[in-house]
């Protein structure tokens, strides 16, 4: 038994207390800086109150205490960590044998439907279900399963968005997993035109990701990635996807108000219902620009995902 143990790979856990309804945003966070899995303690149901703390365990092959320093002040920069201290450790870092978390947390991640036509799936449990796209997520290293009200409210304004106006130019500003646009070209390929997509990252492993899950979906010709800043971008698109936390999202407005053409329409996530009008007040026309307005604007599990119109004329 001993012999069998000490060949068990290590990792370094770092636990962090953060709010139980911005835990899947905080692990985010921390898989993009490097962590390879999170896991929540003392969080059984997604619907927990807004106002329980929990403890986020994050895993990682090695992290220097600079990087991981570095990582508590984004999250309480985001107002991610309880009380909103960067030391808001509970039983701080420390080596471990791996406990089985690594393959664990596979059993939970299953087959979930997303509004009317859309089935998630991971790559080891596929399955098809009549009337619905089944788009295959590898939930390893981006943020965007699905699972999240944020992803889950963008995919179910895209499918609406898709059945009602057949756009032929799209925008995922900030791709992550690459979800969204995988739904756009996958929903696209039920008689719709031809439609060209666009998924743009700042982060290399997202984009990786990206890639990874269009090649899994059989996409990857459908969608072109690419780490090109947004504002470098001046073409127009019919429809824009920004899932992305609020601060990003408030100093991105000019640009993406800025790129939505004549008629089209943008989806907004990624912030709270009480961030929601501080955000959509930056998207709201400046006097003289093209009249921009907000056509829906609907919660979920406290999490706002809104659609914007640009008037045709």
């Amino acid at each position: 038994m001993e012999r069998a143990a000490s060949t068990r790979r290590s990792y370094t856990r770092a636990v962090f207390r953060t709010h139980a309804h911005l835990a899947d945003e905080a692990a985010g966070v921390l898989v993009a800086g490097g962590a390879l899995g999170c896991a929540v303690a003392g969080m059984k149901l997604p619907r927990s109150r807004e106002g329980k703390t929990v403890a986020l365990e994050a895993y990682f092959d090695r992290i220097s205490a600079a990087d991981l320093s570095r990582l508590g002040l984004v999250m309480q920069q985001a107002g991610m960590l309880a009380d909103g201290a960067r030391d808001s450790h509970d039983g701080g870092v420390r080596r471990i044998v791996d406990p089985g978390w690594s393959t664990l947390w596979m059993r939970r991640f299953g087959p979930f439907r997303v509004g009317r036509r859309i089935l998630i799936v991971p790559p080891w449990k596929r399955e098809n279900q009549r009337g619905r796209t089944t788009i295959v997520v590898q939930p390893a290293r981006a943020f965007g399963t699905g699972h999240h009200p944020t992803t889950a409210g963008a995919l179910r304004a895209l499918e609406s968005l898709v059945a009602a106006r057949a756009p032929r130019s799209i925008l995922d500003a900030g791709t992550g997993s690459g979800v969204l646009a995988i739904a756009a070209a996958l929903l696209g390929m039920r008689g719709g035109p031809e439609r060209e997509i666009i998924a743009i990252d700042v982060d290399p492993t997202a984009l990786e990701n990206a890639r990874a899950n269009a090649r899994l979906n059989g996409v990857e010709k459908s969608i072109r990635f690419s780490s090109v800043p947004l504002a470098s971008i001046r073409r127009h698109f019919d429809l824009i996807m920004a899932n992305i936390l609020s601060h990003t999202l408030i100093e991105l407005a000019p640009h993406l108000k800025r790129i939505i053409a004549p008629g089209g329409r943008l989806i907004l996530g990624g912030f709270l219902a009480d961030e929601a009008g501080e955000v959509l007040r930056h998207y709201r026309s400046p006097s003289g620009a093209p009249r921009i307005r907000c056509l829906s604007r609907r919660t979920h599990r406290g999490w706002t995902t809104a659609v914007i119109a640009r008037a045709s004329g």
